[in-house]
């Protein structure tokens, strides 16, 4: 029986549209004229008259033969429009679908409004079908509107509980951003947690990309699948981070507060997950609630209709009793009247279709050539007036069509030629803006290569020399955070303007970004030119600034390189320009430093070294030798100086002033200053306890570790760790320390509070004063 439906049901499709293909080329593609079109329609009109002629000979058997059977009972009156229900249907659909994509009041009672609307029209459509329809219908009719009603309530809830993850999810993720925030803050405030600080940082941005990528979740349909792979390898990435740093993130937020991060992060992947899931199961809600409506109207159709049929039908026999005792001789009368009526009809009927096809037919023809002259580009094309008066006024209006189209052409080709020149406009002011920078209006980094190519090339055919200077304002910064950004961007104008002015006379002057700039020296012929420019340069920007009133002093560091001394490519003259730059950095800033090969020798050797010292500290290449004071007149032993050694792998020994610069400057010095502390204190505990309770070790500190909070309480804690007394221990100072403020010296007073020595080395070299003494706990 299925596999005969099925076959049935295939075969009445094809029938369907093999019907509407035909029916389809018949009326619209099949190309006929207006006197075919006429003829059919006097041949449909003779064939309904002949049709009717024959009814009516007939009526009188036809309602004979349905006077003959047997007439039923009359169905009910009630009066009662189906589209009652239907229209609470659709009206329960829209609201149902509006309230699952919101919550507010007014859709809240908008869907209430349609359930109840719906529930008034249940109440009275199957009573009033009941004399039509069995039991097995109507009860089937109710199972589906309650079907129905379930599937409205199943995708509201749905909507509902997406809402309620949506916001649980946000939630957390602003919990957990704020978390690392937080500790991103605290790290900030503690030098020496730069590792730590790194991974915050990552984790910081891995989090604003997942809150960008999470907004497309406020709309179910918002987001695709590369949307989830996106935020879904952003939150491995994020689980990496804090595995591989799971220590050192408790140990700068407490284990409990790491903790929490944690299940923080494994919930809010677990929402991620069970919102996209529960966006699958509300569209699937969503399609079978659309596919339940329509199954529901069309059984109500088809119900609506079985009444109406069997309640005609039932009248129409009732009818026909009425009307069979009043037919008599008037009947034939009629009929001979009809047969007249048709006839003249038919004349009537030919002779308008004879005159219509001479009216129309020609003028049309008058239009399409017309038209096709039009068409070609032929203008004061003009078609003669004539036939039925609307293709009269068609010409008439095409007369004036044509002549507006003459006006309109004349006016298109002005319009373009104004166009024409708009776009060049445009497209000139399009490459400025893709060849200056947005705040300062100076040349990009773009147009910065662009022109230093080409001045190379000329100064290679010229035989000139070119000068690249790489400009850096010393201390800007300061000013961002002190001042505020928009205030730094008025400032970067103004230095701009002065940069620009400076530089008019001899060269060509960008932006690269930050408060960094590009200045060209072209057509030079001697080195000392590009020299006085650069000093030029230097010298201009010692002179005060005044932005908003406020008079500013801002230095420059300038790095210059000269083509082709110092490299024949762009990419050679800025890394040697920035080389010079740093070298001005070092030596004290607002000052110019002409490039030298053994700049990229140093930046080369300091690299290898920074390198090297991070493999040293994975591999433990570090050692220390201890230097004794011995008194001569005592004959005693005094303090024991810690020195720092670093085994290279060829078996040297490098010594400290030769790599810990490096490691300064690089932030490895907090690692080996720690390390060294460490080490100190554990040879100091075992010569202590191995019969030399005097012993008393000096261990070198240096700036970053001050300004540790936790530097003084490492040290205590290291030495109860190891049991030894605090004095002996002697921490040992040098100026460059003394500089780093308030904090070291109230770090230094603890020390010597709990017992530690404090001694200050090398004094006098540097720039502390005698009044710098009175401020320390110096114990010599």
């Amino acid at each position: 029986m299925r596999i005969s439906s099925s076959l049935l049901t295939s075969a009445k499709a094809a029938l369907d549209s093999a019907w509407r293909r035909i029916t389809r080329s018949i009326l619209f593609e099949t190309p006929l004229g207006i006197a075919p079109r006429l003829s059919i329609a006097f041949g449909a009109v003779a064939i309904l008259a002949f049709v009717a002629n024959a009814i009516t000979e007939n009526g009188s058997s036809i309602i004979r033969a349905i006077e003959q059977g047997s007439i039923a009972a009359p169905l009910g009156e009630e009066q009662f429009d189906p589209e009652d229900i239907l229209g609470a249907l659709e009206r329960l659909q829209r609201a149902v679908l509006a309230r699952a994509d919101s919550d507010d009041a007014a859709r809240v009672m908008a869907h209430r409004e349609a359930a109840v609307t719906l529930d008034a029209a249940d109440e009275t459509f199957p009573g009033a079908l009941a004399p039509a329809l069995d039991d097995a219908s109507l009860n089937a009719l109710d199972e589906r509107l309650a079907t129905h009603r379930s599937l409205a309530v199943e995708l509201v809830r749905a909507a509902d509980s997406r809402r309620r993850l949506l916001k649980e999810f946000n939630v957390g993720l602003e919990s957990l951003d704020g978390q690392v925030k937080t500790s991103l803050d605290r790290t900030g405030k503690t030098f020496g947690k730069f590792v730590n600080r790194e991974s915050l940082v990552d984790a910081n941005r891995i989090l604003d990309d997942m809150s960008k990528q999470a907004s497309a979740f406020a709309v179910p349909q918002g987001y695709g699948q590369d949307t989830v792979q996106e935020i879904t390898a952003s939150e491995v990435a994020l689980a990496a981070i804090l595995r591989d740093n799971e220590h050192n993130l408790a140990s700068i937020q407490g284990e409990d507060s790491f903790a929490k991060m944690s299940s923080d992060f494994d919930r809010l992947v677990w929402l991620r997950k069970l919102l996209i899931r529960t966006d699958r199961l509300r569209e699937v809600k969503i399609e079978g609630f659309a596919q339940s409506h329509v199954a529901l109207s069309a059984q109500i159709r088809k119900a609506s209709a079985t009444f109406e049929a069997a309640r005609g039908y039932a009248t129409a026999r009732r009818q026909s009793a009425d009307a069979l005792s009043a037919i008599s001789a008037e009947e034939r009368r009629q009929r001979t009247l009809l047969a007249w009526l048709s006839t003249c009809l038919l004349l009537l009927l030919l002779a308008t279709t004879v005159n219509t096809v001479a009216s129309v037919v020609m003028p049309v023809r008058r239009l399409l050539q017309a038209t096709r002259r039009l068409a070609q580009g032929e203008t004061g094309v003009i078609v003669p007036r004539g036939g039925i008066k609307e293709l009269d006024s068609l010409a008439v209006s095409f007369n004036h069509m044509a002549e507006q189209l003459t006006t309109a052409q004349a006016l298109a080709r002005q319009y373009h030629e104004q166009l024409e020149a708009k776009v060049d406009e445009r497209t000139r002011q399009l490459q400025h803006l893709a060849e200056h920078d947005q705040l300062t209006r100076l040349p990009n980094r773009r147009q910065l290569f662009s022109q230093l190519n080409l001045a190379l090339k000329r100064a290679g055919q010229r035989k000139e020399l070119v000068g690249v200077f790489f400009l850096d304002l010393d201390h800007f910064k300061y000013i961002n955070d002190s001042m505020g950004h928009l205030f730094g961007d008025r400032v970067l104008q103004t230095i701009a303007e002065r940069l620009r002015e400076a530089v008019d006379n001899f060269g060509f002057s960008a932006r690269l970004g930050g408060d960094e700039c590009m200045v060209l020296y072209e057509r030079a012929t001697q080195f000392d030119e590009i020299q006085r420019a650069g000093e030029l340069l230097v010298h201009t920007f010692q002179e005060p600034l005044v932005v908003d009133g406020r008079e500013l002093l801002i230095s420059l560091s300038v790095g210059a390189s000269v083509y082709p001394e110092h490299g024949r490519d762009p990419e050679s003259l800025l890394r040697a320009a920035d080389a010079a730059l740093f070298r001005a950095k070092a030596n004290g800033r607002s000052q110019l430093s002409m490039f030298s090969p053994d700049l990229l020798e140093a930046a080369a050797s300091k690299c290898t070294t920074e390198q090297g010292l991070r493999r040293a500290v994975e591999r433990g290449e570090f050692e220390l030798v201890f230097q004794p004071e011995f008194n001569r007149t005592t004959m005693e032993t005094g303090p024991v100086e810690a020195l720092l050694r670093w085994r290279l792998p060829n078996g040297t020994y490098a010594y400290p002033q030769d790599f810990l610069p490096v490691a300064n400057d690089c932030g490895l010095i907090l690692e080996i200053g720690d390390w060294v502390i460490q080490s100190a204190i554990e040879h100091a505990a075992r010569w202590h306890k191995s019969g030399w309770p005097a012993v008393r070790v000096a261990i070198n500190v240096y700036a970053l570790q001050m300004l540790d909070n936790h530097f003084v309480d490492r040290i205590q804690a290291l030495l109860a760790r190891h049991g030894l007394p605090p004095r002996c221990i002697e921490i040992e100072l040098t100026e460059n320390v003394l500089q780093t403020g308030k904090h070291t010296v109230e770090a230094l007073r603890q020390l010597h509070a709990f017992g530690v020595g404090v001694a200050l080395d090398d004094f006098g070299t540097g720039y502390s004063s005698l009044v710098s003494l009175e401020q320390l706990p110096l114990s010599r």
